[in-house]
């Protein structure tokens, strides 16, 4: 019996916000997509993996979770 593991694919490496970007989302409680840079509308703070409208990915993620993660430049 062979078990197959699938991998999540990770955001790409170089996808980086500015301060500026990310406290607008979090004033309109918005998040970034990592895959097309696209902001998201009605997204918590803490979101992770919400579908990106714009491209369909599951890479969007809230304004403070981006700084968490040390994707603000």
């Amino acid at each position: 019996m062979t078990t197959s593991y699938h991998k999540k694919p990770r955001p790409p490496a170089y996808r980086m916000f500015t301060m500026q970007q990310v406290a607008e989302a979090s004033e309109l409680q918005a998040g970034y997509c990592l895959a097309c840079g696209n902001m998201r509308d009605c997204c918590e703070p803490d979101a992770r993996e919400y579908e990106c409208e714009e491209c369909h990915e599951l890479q969007v993620y809230g304004a403070e979770e981006l700084i968490i993660m040390g994707r603000v430049q």
